[in-house]
């Protein structure tokens, strides 16, 4: 895989977090350090809202504090994210094996999910308006040979009643919350509602040190819900922020609940550079 530039990973609208991660590590390999730190700089004040990107880059800010070998670090970090990403998926087919849930719901798309739900018996998929990566996620397992069921999002209420759990992944999890796809919030509600399992898997680089903001609001184009040519104002936020307590945490620790999740957003120490450099900090 080549290497890309800062600005070409900040415009990547494609690519998750964990495959942009990929890019990030292939980019710095072999970096001198100056230029390491310069690149890394460049995307957490443009790409803060992705959580692995910032924790990489604290950890090595504090290395560089800290004197470290900045190479061996970079290389024992990149090992690290894979590891720790493969193994919360493990963790999670473990439990859905251990409960006997072969039914499941999710929503939008995430690769920890679909390597989670790669061997389950059936997986209903709500389909995540507007941009509708649950297309991607129903393709994916189908793919494998799983039995899927699409639904639109407005019929979530109904779809759980078929299903043994929900299972959804987490773009940010810190001290306020976890972070996720417009509709996170709604499923758990739900879930408590019908008295279904609500899981969140993820690993350790989706968690936030404290003090650190998360990103609550992300405002994007209304013509892609609807392009009225009115005054009509058509809202678009694409996240939303959940309480620690209505989900279960899966990580590559295994079963985690919110003050365990606490404990590790507490337990992460933060770099002077990045609480310099970091846009929602300087902010307030």
């Amino acid at each position: 895989m080549p290497s890309r530039t800062a600005e070409e990973i900040i415009s990547d609208s494609e690519k998750g977090a964990s495959e942009l991660l990929e890019d990030v590590f292939e980019s710095i390999r072999g970096m001198e350090k100056g230029n390491m730190i310069k690149f890394l700089e460049t995307l957490v004040k443009k790409k803060y809202s992705m959580t692995p990107l910032v924790n990489l880059s604290n950890r090595i800010f504090l290395s560089v504090e800290q004197k470290d070998d900045i190479e061996i670090e970079t290389n024992e970090l990149e090992e690290k994210f894979y590891s720790w990403k493969n193994e919360a998926a493990r963790e999670m087919k473990r439990l859905l094996e251990r409960e006997k849930k072969e039914k499941i719901l999710t929503l939008s798309r995430s690769s920890t999910v679909l390597e989670s739900l790669a061997e389950v018996e059936k997986v209903v998929v709500l389909e995540s308006r507007p941009l509708k990566e649950g297309r991607v996620t129903a393709k994916v397992l189908n793919e494998k040979g799983v039995d899927v069921d699409y639904w639109v999002d407005a019929g979530m209420c109904k779809a759980i009643e078929e299903i043994d759990c929900a299972v959804i992944g987490a773009d940010t999890i810190s001290m306020d919350g976890f972070l996720n796809k417009l509709g996170s919030r709604a499923l758990a509600i739900v879930s408590e509602n019908f008295r279904k399992d609500f899981f969140i898997v993820s690993d350790s680089s989706k968690i936030l040190p404290r003090g650190i903001p998360t990103l609550e609001q992300e405002t994007h184009p209304p013509k892609e819900v609807w392009d009225t040519g009115s005054s009509i104002e058509v809202k678009n936020d694409y996240f939303e922020l959940t309480k620690l307590k209505r989900a279960t945490f899966i990580t590559e620790e295994g079963i985690r609940n919110s003050k365990d999740i606490k404990k590790i957003a507490e337990g992460k120490r933060v770099s002077e550079r990045l609480l310099d450099i970091h846009p929602l900090i300087k902010e307030r």
